[in-house]
């Protein structure tokens, strides 16, 4: 086996333990804004690190090519970008929908009523 195997190994498999542990502290989490908060680790590290390790190993077995950095950039930062604003939105929309909340989840933001712009 060689280096870059190695590394791209270590990568995915660290990026897929993620994941992992973060599937089963969803199913321990007590309501739905648990849920989304113990997976933002598999979205922000977990992915992103088996995209890494994805390009390790392309790096290592065909030598380096500008176009697999380049889409392998893109995907790292699509990932964190497009997984940030859909957890804060479907949290938004799950708080607001009264869906049952864990009393001892805090800060309890939202539990005012929506601000809207003085314009509507």
């Amino acid at each position: 086996m060689e280096g870059y195997e190695i590394l791209a190994a270590v990568l995915i498999l660290g990026g897929a333990l993620l994941v992992l542990l973060s599937a089963v502290a969803m199913v321990r989490a007590r309501d739905a804004l648990q849920m989304m908060n113990v997976f933002s680790p598999a979205t922000a590290m977990g992915l992103p690190l088996m995209v890494a390790g994805v390009f390790a190993h392309l790096t290592g077995r065909d030598g380096f090519d500008w176009w697999v950095l380049l889409v392998s950039l893109v995907t790292i930062a699509s990932l964190v970008i497009v997984s940030s604003l859909a957890s804060n939105t479907l949290a938004r929309a799950v708080y607001q929908s009264g869906a049952p909340v864990d009393p001892q989840t805090h800060p309890q933001d939202l539990a005012g009523p929506a601000r809207t712009s003085p314009d509507a």
